[in-house]
């Protein structure tokens, strides 16, 4: 989604200052990969919304780092609570700069402050679509069942199929499964043999949902893979969930695609416009109205 005036005045807030200016000017200029440099903070913003169209992905660059977030979100917003994940922090400062275009409308003439508020609500209230707010809950609780290693043969269709790929340094590796037993010890067995933790990005960024032509809930899902010790790669995934009339009309995993990509340095926060094997599946309906 591009860059929105709203976010651009919020990002000029941001960097376009004394203490931030010089973080501006080095992303400006990596982005470009030293080819144009510059000193002026407001032509270094130009460069860095025009070659960086997305607002998720900019606020992810390692050069923005979570304390430069809290510490502008704590000076405007002192009484937020907040936790310190980086995801988080990106979210509530796009939030903060939403809540400030809101209140500025409002002091608007009524003409014009129905035409923005109109643009306004549109663009806050898409992910809170029904098929988004699925896609969260399902990523949430499927992703703490697999890493408390509680994920069960019930929470998955019996002929559920799995296509997962994990790329290393030493090549791939691709398994394919078409039973929710085979399916269920792939997860796991390559979960405990690699002692991952995955730390799905729950932000609008990272999980999303889709239709499919069948009729299937498509939840498209990206994150970060972690040892014990350190952050170790990515990973993206694709459900396709069907409900379950025997299962309290729950949704459940009837399909599964992921790849697990080791990374020496992987992004803190990886997002799903960034992802290799999900920009088709992104290219899906995503309907607005209740999927009941």
């Amino acid at each position: 989604m591009p860059i929105s005036e709203t976010q651009r005045t919020g990002l000029r807030d941001l960097l376009v200052n004394e203490k931030n200016s010089s973080v501006l000017l080095q992303l400006a200029n990596s982005t470009t990969k030293n080819v144009w440099t510059t000193e002026d903070p407001e032509e270094a913003l130009r460069l860095l919304t025009a070659h960086i169209p997305d607002i998720y992905i900019l606020l992810s660059k390692r050069a923005i780092t979570r304390e430069l977030l809290f510490r502008y979100l704590h000076t405007r917003q002192p009484d937020v609570a907040t936790d310190f994940t980086k995801a988080d922090l990106v979210a509530k400062v796009i939030q903060y700069w939403e809540q400030e275009q809101d209140q500025e409308s409002s002091r608007l003439p009524s003409k014009g402050q129905a035409a923005v508020s109109v643009v306004s609500t549109s663009k806050q209230n898409e992910e809170d679509f029904p098929i988004h707010s699925i896609a969260r809950k399902f990523g949430e609780w499927f992703f703490d069942r697999l890493n408390s290693d509680s994920l069960s043969l019930v929470d998955l269709w019996t002929d559920a199929a799995l296509h997962l790929t994990i790329a290393a340094s030493d090549g791939l590796n691709e398994i394919e499964c078409t039973t929710a037993a085979e399916v269920l010890s792939a997860l796991t067995s390559t979960k405990q043999q690699f002692g991952f933790h995955f730390n799905p990005n729950l932000t609008h960024a990272g999980i999303q949902g889709r239709m499919d032509a069948y009729g299937q809930v498509v939840v498209l899902c990206c994150g970060t893979l972690h040892t014990s010790i350190s952050c170790v790669g990515i990973f993206e995934c694709a459900f396709g969930l069907l409900r379950d009339p025997y299962a309290e009309n729950n949704w459940k995993p009837k399909k599964v695609k992921c790849l697990l990509k080791s990374q020496q340095q992987p992004a803190e926060l990886h997002i799903l416009c960034s992802s290799e094997t999900l920009q088709a599946a992104l290219e899906l309906p995503v309907p607005i109205d209740g999927l009941d």
